[in-house]
């Protein structure tokens, strides 16, 4: 079983930078509200370490592009299953040219988990 993100979970891009999610979900764990993928996609991402360089091609991650899995199949919130500490997918950042999909999460919290 996976652990729920709430507002109060880590999510990161592969280069320590910090996504900031959103919710306004119902649905809440000790007083935060459970993350769906339209809390993550599209939000910013702040402290990456990438350096933008255009004479290698890196791109400092500034945003979610995409989250590609980690979405729960039964357990959902407002119709939309709530997001996973299984979370895939990536970021607008590139290193020497190639697009980096890396971004994880940590719930921080074991009273709710799904699959």
């Amino acid at each position: 079983m996976a652990g729920v993100l709430t507002t109060a979970s880590v999510v990161t891009c592969g280069h320590s930078g910090t996504v900031s999610t959103s919710s306004s979900a119902k649905l809440k764990v000790s007083g935060n509200p459970v993350v769906l993928k339209v809390g993550v996609q599209g939000k910013s991402v702040s402290g990456c370490l990438t350096v933008t360089d255009p004479n290698t091609g890196a791109l400092q991650c500034s945003l979610v592009a995409t989250v590609s899995s980690g979405e729960a199949v039964k357990l959902k919130a407002g119709g939309q299953g709530v997001i996973l500490d299984t979370l895939s997918g990536g970021t607008n950042g590139t290193v020497g040219g190639l697009v980096q999909n890396l971004l994880s999460a940590t719930a921080g919290q074991s009273k709710l988990t799904a699959k």
